[in-house]
């Protein structure tokens, strides 16, 4: 699992374009903000591939 802290005023757009640009693998994901949002102890935050953490809240990422 990854975790990418947004920076500053960084939007989760923006956050989300930049992990699809540099996924070392190779791997496109897609985030619904609503849908995705997680909280620790979540079985989807245990198993993201990637979450994105943005003030002190977290999204799972899914893969494409």
């Amino acid at each position: 699992m990854n975790i990418y802290l947004c920076k500053g005023d960084e939007t989760l757009s923006q956050a989300l374009e930049k992990i699809n640009q540099t996924d070392a693998e190779g791997r496109k994901f897609e985030l619904d903000e609503e849908k995705d949002r997680c909280y620790i102890g979540d079985e989807v935050f245990a198993t993201a591939p990637v979450l994105i953490m943005r003030q002190n809240r977290y999204y799972a990422l899914r893969e494409v």
